[in-house]
């Protein structure tokens, strides 16, 4: 008997296709990457390209003293801006509103001549109520009730005591229990709450430091700019 092995084989321009589209996909998600890494410090860029504006129009051929001066004063005027930047970012960071923000507000409460004005500060707290009441139950004899009557008394009398205790230090293990849990929350919270002031603290004292690197380069490159901008002048000229 014989057997045939046939072999299927696929076309070789399918398989360069298929290589040329990993290719590609690989080169796409390369680039995007290099893009993510190059945008990362976009504050130096920021501040190398209008330094570099800067430089390319005083360092010129023909350039005026006027010219070099006035582009200092520009570059001086945004490092001035850098400081209310570095500002805003941090009211923003702990939530408190703009200054625009409270213009508006202070200049709604402008008194209006004439009319009279009452102002008034209430405060009302309403602390949580809570009831919790209990009852028992127990069993009674009579005034004249025999000696078998009152020893079974007792001793349901004694059965209720026992479920009474029990309830008792259930409710007491419920309670302990539900305090610890409310002491772990809490500590929890507190731990998150500490986190998120240390983490607010530290962006308000470095994460500002790039703005202020930047508005210092700015103010460095304005200030050379003014003060020689008649020598720059001239040795261009």
């Amino acid at each position: 008997m014989l057997i045939a092995h046939i072999t299927h084989k696929p076309p070789h321009h399918a398989s360069s296709r298929t290589g040329l589209v990993a290719q590609t996909r690989t080169l796409f998600a390369w680039v995007r990457a290099l893009w993510f890494w190059l945008t990362e410090p976009r504050h130096f860029w920021l501040a190398i390209f209008v330094i570099a504006v800067a430089l390319s129009f005083t360092l010129r051929r023909g350039v005026t003293e006027p010219e070099v001066r006035i582009t200092g004063l520009l570059l001086q005027i945004l490092g001035i801006g850098t400081v209310a930047w570095g500002i805003r970012e941090t009211r923003a960071l702990f939530g408190r509103p703009t200054l625009m923000a409270q213009l508006r507000v202070w200049l709604r409460r402008f008194p209006v001549y004439g009319e009279r004005v009452v102002s008034a500060n209430m405060n009302i707290t309403i602390p949580g109520a809570s009831l919790h009441a209990r009852g028992y139950a127990f069993a009674a004899t009579r005034s004249n009730a025999s000696v078998e009557e009152r020893i079974d008394a007792l001793e349901k009398n004694v059965a209720l005591i026992n479920t009474r205790i029990d309830q008792t230090q259930n409710e007491m293990d419920q309670r302990f229990r539900s305090h610890v849990d409310d002491l772990k929350q809490e500590e929890r919270n507190r731990a998150r709450e500490d986190q998120s002031i240390r983490e607010k603290l530290e962006a308000t004292e470095t994460g500002g430091l790039h703005i202020s690197v930047m508005g210092a380069l700015w103010l460095f490159v304005g200030v050379t700019l003014s003060t020689g901008a008649s020598e720059i002048a001239r040795w261009l000229n």
